[in-house]
């Protein structure tokens, strides 16, 4: 069945740049620029890097200790180039036609080598280059954590509009700790990015914090997708409103797992979304902190959660139609992928 579900073409809107570096480029870009690392193999690296669903890890040591880990990664220009040009080369070999990439260029410039015009530029030259080689499609989402404040996250706005339309610039995201720092913290932000609608919104929300988050990120941001939002399954109410809105969920299930959002594959809700009509979809969040790929969640679904392949189609399907691409392409992309699902 993986042979079958790898060779389906795939859609993913919830993939983090950070979170999908080849190990084997964490270890060559120690060694060209000389940054330390604990570690000197891939044996050593991998534990230190990813994590199981068994390992008792929780999303904020994710948040707090392996992206730090990983930021010593973008000491470059072409360190980031070469970051996004593998990631398009590993989304081909997993079927992916159309991808979705989200990254915070301020999280980016830590080591203070680069500005975030140049991170941006720098992830653009990367996807540039792999389309010649790799049939996939990838828009970029600009994002921003919530620990970073507001005045940088109105920087980070700034920027993303300023690149609205440019190279695939798609989206605008707010992602971190949620509890933390709540969505209506940031209203203000949104404010213009609302106001010019070049740009798609989706907002972390229903992962670390409850069904209010969801709403709140609807209601005071104006999401149109969530990232994760499982946990809005505690609130009819909250279900009315994604259903009303026609917002797209960007389900994680390893992710959601292993962070706690969930108890297990077998409580996720992806199912019961699927059933009552909601726009979820499956996604890897960051393929390389939690040993994944989008066919192995796609796997998990029928394996781990009772998804039918008919169910698989349709979050295939919503993936298409909730990506921040204009509606044509959204069309034509959803029409594409049906015909594969079907014959499957």
């Amino acid at each position: 069945m993986n042979s079958v579900l790898k060779s389906l073409p795939k859609v993913e809107l919830h993939r983090h740049l950070v979170g999908s570096i080849r190990l084997q480029t964490i270890l060559d870009l120690a060694q060209e620029y000389k940054f330390p690392l604990p570690v000197s193999t891939l044996g050593e690296l991998k534990p230190r890097v990813t994590i199981s669903p068994n390992s008792g890890k929780n999303l904020g040591f994710i948040l707090r200790e392996m992206a730090k880990f990983t930021q010593l990664c973008f000491p470059s220009r072409a360190a980031i180039s070469r970051i996004a040009f593998e990631m398009i080369e590993d989304a081909f070999l997993d079927g992916l036609i159309y991808l979705e990439v989200r990254f915070s260029p301020v999280y980016m410039t830590a080591q203070g080598n680069l500005s975030q015009v140049d991170v941006i530029e720098a992830v653009l030259e990367g996807l540039n280059q792999a389309n010649r080689y790799f049939p996939v499609q990838c828009g970029v989402i600009v994002g921003i954590n919530r620990e970073m404040g507001k005045k940088v996250a109105k920087e980070s706005a700034d920027l993303a509009l300023a690149y609205a339309g440019k190279g695939g610039v798609v989206g605008f995201d707010l992602a971190g700790d949620e509890a933390a720092a709540p969505p209506r913290e940031f209203e203000n932000i949104f404010i213009p990015l609302r106001a010019d609608g070049r740009l798609g919104i989706t907002i972390h929300a229903g992962e670390g914090a409850g069904a209010r988050s969801v709403e709140d990120a609807i209601n005071y941001l104006g999401a149109q997708r969530i990232g994760h939002g499982v946990r809005a399954v505690e609130d009819p109410d909250v279900l009315d409103l994604i259903q009303r809105q026609n917002i797209t969920l960007e389900t994680c299930p390893t992710s959601n797992v292993i962070t706690g959002a969930v108890q297990s594959f077998a409580t996720h809700p992806l199912r019961f979304f699927l059933e009552k009509g909601i726009s979820a979809t499956i996604n890897s969040d960051d393929p390389t902190w939690f040993n994944t790929t989008l066919t192995n969640e796609y796997s998990n679904a029928i394996d781990k959660m009772n998804i039918s392949l008919q169910d698989l189609a349709k979050a295939a399907q919503n993936a298409a139609l909730g990506s921040f691409l204009p509606l044509e392409e959204r069309l034509a992309l959803a029409d594409k992928i049906a015909p594969m699902y079907t014959t499957a």
